[in-house]
């Protein structure tokens, strides 16, 4: 019973904010001038990055399946004097269309180089080359959305890292491809597989290639280390292309986790079924409207704004309350980024066999497939790199006993850091005032012994 009422006390307060939205969404509009969001709410990362004083580059990588990934680059230069983080305007309508609603455009590779640069250098001649990758439903910006001393990308790019931002296929840089587009059912046919498949090793061989770096070091947040799992198990010869690898909230299991997923489980294949036949294969898909909108709810100027916190620990677990109020609703501008409803779809199942394996088409599909009428493991033994895994006990989607599980099963784990708050989330890892001195200065530190 308890957990039926956690499940519907959710669904009450995201119909609420719903309906509190479709109301208000006029009287907002009236009231704009009375309070103004913060001037970062509708910036792109690479705006994100520059408003805070660091060069920046935008590239696109090209999978072997023709999607177009946006990838962002902080190249290793200082920081620039800059009074850009309190005196920056709100963009244009343009560039919020532009956000919100990418289009397909060329495929030949673009580069904007902002400062001329040159890779970081340890005393060993080696780059310090380090590559990010997002949790599920977020994006390349959920690294720069904070202070430029407190956001995981400008904390590594002080200490000399050339940092790159990945996005996956779906998500808000990651909705070109060479001959689909978004509208297109088979442009959201993937699932992690595909992520791993083709995503990850195209981003991390162009970086290799632009840097001329042979190994480079990599952060996962949630997905992000699931991605990586995966492609070491399927891609094992990659082990060698990667240092050192340090995965926050670092779970391939998810069977002890959040308790509305696993009502969700064992309906996955006819969940997914359903709205297939209905044509409803993007997830979580951000709108202009809906970005205004919820980013204007959760504005400090607000009263309801605690209500969107509240909604974020339900999500997440228990917070410190360590996100800065007035970056909120930069946040949920941002987040969801979006997906394909079968990358949730495959969570579910993870959930559901209380395995890390291949997507599960059915039996009859699963034999043409795979061969066999189960998918195939996904094998972390086959994770050969150096990994330090950084968690939390009130982390709700990585749950501790499902990270114990998952950091028992790598052969060359190096570290287990549990972060030292009681209430530091699975978001925290993003978005916490403290989640630099809590975990980042500890993932530089490992780091650095491999250098």
């Amino acid at each position: 019973m308890a957990v039926i009422r956690k499940v519907l006390t959710t669904i009450l307060i995201a119909f609420c904010c719903y309906r509190i939205a479709e109301a208000d969404e006029e009287k907002l509009s009236r009231n704009r001038r009375s309070f103004q969001i913060h001037p970062h709410t509708y910036m792109t990362t690479d705006e994100l990055i520059r408003a805070r004083g660091y060069p920046v580059e935008v590239h696109d990588v090209v999978t072997e399946d023709g999607y177009i990934l946006e990838v962002h680059r902080i190249p290793p230069l200082s920081r620039q004097s800059t009074e850009q983080d309190l005196n920056l305007t709100l963009p244009d309508e343009t560039e919020v269309k532009r956000y919100l609603e990418p289009q397909l455009l060329n495929v030949s590779a673009r580069t904007e180089d902002v400062n001329n640069h040159r890779n970081g250098i340890t005393a060993k001649g080696d780059p310090k080359v380090v590559f990010v990758l997002h949790c599920f439903l977020c994006s390349s910006a959920d690294f720069v959305m904070n202070d430029h001393n407190q956001a995981l990308a400008f904390v590594l790019s002080d200490a000399g890292y050339d940092v790159w931002l990945g996005n996956n296929r779906g998500n808000l840089y990651g909705r070109r491809h060479l001959t689909l587009t978004p509208n297109d059912p088979q442009f959201w046919e993937f699932s992690i597989d595909k992520n791993a498949r083709y995503d990850l090793p195209a981003m991390l061989q162009y970086v290799r290639t632009k840097t001329g770096a042979n190994q480079l070091s990599y952060i996962g947040h949630s997905m992000g280390n699931m991605m990586f799992f995966a492609m070491m198990s399927i891609h094992p010869h990659i082990n060698s292309w990667v240092r050192v690898m340090a995965g926050l909230g670092p779970v391939a299991y998810m069977y002890n986790g959040h308790a509305q997923l696993g009502l969700l489980a064992p309906i996955t294949d006819k969940l997914e079924r359903s709205l297939a036949k209905k044509g409803l294969l993007e997830f979580m898909a951000p709108t202009k409207t809906t970005s205004k909108i919820v980013s204007g709810l959760c504005s400090d100027a607000i009263f309801i704004q605690p209500i969107c916190q509240l909604i974020l620990d339900l999500i997440a677990g228990p917070s410190s309350r360590n996100v800065d109020p007035a970056y909120i609703s930069v946040i949920a501008a941002h987040t969801p980024a979006g997906s394909s409803f079968r990358v949730f779809a495959q969570l579910l199942q993870f959930v559901r066999d209380r395995s890390f394996q291949a997507y599960d088409w059915g039996p009859t599909q699963n034999y043409k497939e795979y061969g066999s009428e189960k998918p195939p493991l996904l094998k972390l033994s086959a994770v050969t790199v150096p990994v330090a895994g950084f968690w939390s006990s009130s982390d709700v989607l990585a749950h501790p006993k499902d990270v114990e599980r998952t950091l028992s099963e790598l052969p060359n784990l190096v570290v287990n850091h549990r972060v030292q708050h009681d209430n530091f989330n699975h978001l925290d890892f993003l978005w916490a005032e403290n989640a630099k001195s809590l975990v980042y200065r500890h993932v530089i530190d490992f780091f650095n012994q491999y250098y």
